[in-house]
């Protein structure tokens, strides 16, 4: 075996493991221009030596010609400029809450809140505890007090902190006396200012503006369309009436 001295640089016999890898690290160490091997005894590693050489040489040269095309920066710098420069003279959109307020669409879910009766000035709620059995993280706590015209709500509880304002404790009211507002402020430090009681929650219905969703609209949006329905209680025969079988000749 022919050893592979480098010009001006003493020889060093590669072992068996690392044969093809000392001629690169060589390459990148000394440069590929001192890597020239002893051609005067040609043999197999000679040769492997000198192809490395040149693939080593190669990869220099693409590195040194294919790097990133300027043109391709250009146009990426002129994008990015030209879209600030566009949103530069525009009007700002960013609301300075909260010395203004924002306009909420009508189905904007928020706080809930209890409401009164707008006839007689009375409380919405009737404690039939409703909404505390559908509610699915169960933060809502009735207690009925029971009347001789009718019922109202001794006790009612809310962890506004656990809500998951699903609106169904909405949906499934039968006095609409429990609704969601168009607000959200009630941001607090302290959680134990989301515990409303019945008092807080009339507070904020009288505060805050009411959503479009109350319970009796949500029931008939689910149910049949009231053209329908008008036309299935019509051809309903009327009691003591026999079902008409085919239209008359």
């Amino acid at each position: 075996m022919h050893r592979l001295p480098l010009r001006g640089h003493p020889a060093r016999p590669p072992e068996k493991a690392d044969r093809m890898i000392w001629p690169v690290a060589a390459a990148v160490i000394i440069g590929p221009a001192d890597l020239e091997p002893n051609m005067e005894h040609p043999d197999s590693e000679s040769r492997d030596l000198v192809q490395t050489v040149a693939d080593v040489r190669a990869l220099r040269d693409a590195r040194r010609t294919g790097g990133t095309d300027v043109s391709v920066i250009v146009r990426a710098i002129l994008g990015t400029m030209r879209m600030t420069l566009r949103n530069l003279f525009r009007k700002p959109v960013t609301v300075h809450y909260p010395d203004k307020t924002r306009a909420y669409p009508d189905r904007y879910r928020g706080l809930l809140a209890l409401v009164y009766e707008k006839d007689t000035g009375e409380e919405a709620c009737i404690g039939c505890r409703l909404c505390e059995y559908v509610c699915p993280p169960a933060v809502i706590k009735v207690e009925m007090l029971k009347s001789e015209k009718r019922n109202y709500a001794k006790t009612f509880t809310l962890e506004l902190y656990a809500c998951e304002f699903c609106e169904l404790c909405v949906q499934v009211c039968p006095t609409d006396a429990i609704v969601m507002t168009k607000s959200f402020d009630l941001a607090t430090t302290d959680r134990r200012e989301l515990l409303l009681d019945k008092d807080r929650l009339h507070a904020l219905g009288l505060q805050h503006e009411r959503s479009w969703a109350t319970g009796n609209r949500l029931r008939d949006m689910q149910g049949p369309p009231k053209q329908a329905r008008a036309a299935a209680e019509a051809s309903a025969p009327r009691v003591g009436e026999a079902p008409k079988v085919g239209a008359e000749a």
